[in-house]
C-alpha cells in the first residue's frame, strides 16, 4: 500500500449529471465539475485506493508520470473529491498542540464524512418522517446514556493526573445528559418507562462498545472520538436547521425540540470543544506511531456514525418495527 492509499479516502458522491463533455459531481456541501478526461481519471483514483496496488500501476492506468500522481491526488482534495486521513508519515515527534493543529485540519472533512449518509438529505428535503426523527432520537437518547459504560474507563485508564483530572470533569459534566432527550420523547407522547426500559439498537451499542475499546487502546485515542463527537455540536449552522426543518415538515412540536437545544448550549457553556486541546496541552511529545493510532481511531469512529445512521434509517422506516424497541421476549419473539 502506497501513503497516498495509507493517508486519502473519496467522498460520497450523491449524484453524477454528464452534460457537454461535463460531469457535475454532487456531494453533500458542493458541486464539482470535471471535465471529460479528468472525470475518468477520478475514477480510476478511487477504484485504486482501496486496493493494494501500486503508484507506477495508478499512473500507467492515468497515462501520466508517476511523479505527476501525487499532484492529481492533491488537486482532488483540493477541489473536495478525497480528504485526508492520516497525519503525514513522518520519523519526527510532534508535540501534543502540534497533534491538535493536524486533528484540526482533518477535521472538518471528517465531519462532512459522517454525515453524507443519505438519511440527512432524506431529512432536510422533506422525505422523511416523524417516525425517523423519533428513531433517532431514541437512539440518541440511548448512545447518551451509555456514556455512563466508557466515560468511566476514561477516567481510569488515564495514567497522567492532569489528563485524569480533566476526563473526570467531563464525565462528571456528561453523566446525565440522556435526561435531556427523555424530555423530547415525552414531549413526543412517550412514557419514561417505555424509554428507559427499551433497548438500543445493535449499532448504537456498538458505537459505545466502540468508545469502550478506545478507552483501552489509548487515552488519547478515547479523548480524539470524544473529540469528534464534540465537533458535531459546535457547528450550530449545521445542526439547527435540522432541527427547524424537521419540526416544520413533520410537525415536531417545539417541546421536543427545546431540550435538544439546551443541551447543546450546555455544552458549549462547558466547553467540551475545546478539551481535547487541554488534554494535549498535556503531552509534551508524540512518536509518529502514537499519532496515526489515535488519528486511525478518529476516523473510526467517524465510520461508525455513518454505520449507526445507517442501521436507524433501516430500521426505523419499517412501521411494523416497534419503536421503541422493546427487549427480547420469548414469548413473543
Amino acid at each position: 500500500m502506497s501513503v497516498i492509499q495509507d493517508q486519502y479516502r473519496a467522498k460520497r458522491v450523491y449524484e453524477v449529471t454528464r452534460l457537454n463533455g461535463t460531469a457535475a459531481l454532487r456531494l453533500s456541501d458542493r458541486v464539482v465539475e470535471l471535465g471529460e478526461r479528468e472525470y475518468g481519471w477520478y475514477q480510476k483514483v478511487v477504484s485504486w485506493l482501496p486496493t493494494v496496488r501500486g503508484t507506477s500501476e495508478l499512473s500507467r492506468e492515468l497515462g501520466i508520470d508517476e511523479g505527476k500522481v501525487p499532484h492529481f491526488v492533491e488537486a482532488l482534495v483540493g477541489s473536495g473529491l478525497l480528504y485526508r486521513v492520516r497525519v503525514d508519515d513522518t520519523n519526527e515527534k510532534l508535540t501534543g498542540l502540534g497533534f491538535h493543529s493536524k486533528f484540526s485540519g482533518v477535521l472538518r472533512s471528517w465531519l462532512s464524512e459522517a454525515f453524507a449518509h443519505p438519511f440527512w438529505e432524506r431529512m432536510m428535503s422533506g422525505k422523511g418522517s416523524a417516525r425517523l426523527f423519533t428513531g433517532w432520537l431514541i437512539e440518541l437518547y440511548h448512545y447518551t446514556k451509555n456514556a455512563n459504560r466508557h466515560m468511566p474507563l476514561s477516567c481510569a485508564y488515564a495514567h497522567e493526573k492532569p489528563i485524569k483530572q480533566l476526563r473526570a470533569k467531563h464525565y462528571a459534566e456528561e453523566w446525565n445528559h440522556y435526561h435531556y432527550f427523555m424530555k423530547s420523547l415525552k414531549a413526543l407522547g412517550f412514557t419514561e418507562p417505555q424509554i428507559a426500559e427499551s433497548v438500543p439498537l445493535p449499532m448504537t451499542l456498538a458505537l459505545s462498545n466502540f468508545m469502550r475499546q478506545a478507552a483501552h487502546t489509548d487515552i488519547l485515542a478515547y479523548s480524539i472520538c470524544s473529540a469528534v463527537l464534540e465537533g458535531t455540536t459546535t457547528d450550530r449552522g449545521t445542526y439547527n436547521p435540522y432541527y427547524q426543518r424537521s419540526a416544520e415538515l413533520y410537525g415536531i412540536p417545539k417541546e421536543a425540540v427545546s431540550p435538544i437545544y439546551a443541551h447543546l448550549d450546555l455544552d458549549v457553556q462547558y466547553q467540551h470543544s475545546d478539551l481535547f486541546q487541554d488534554i494535549l496541552r498535556h503531552v509534551p511529545e508524540m512518536t509518529s506511531e502514537r499519532a496515526s493510532v489515535v488519528l486511525s481511531y478518529g476516523h473510526q469512529l467517524v465510520e461508525h456514525i455513518w454505520m449507526w445512521t445507517d442501521n436507524i434509517e433501516k430500521y426505523y422506516q419499517i412501521d411494523s418495527n416497534p419503536m421503541p424497541r422493546r427487549p427480547f421476549d420469548i414469548r413473543v419473539d
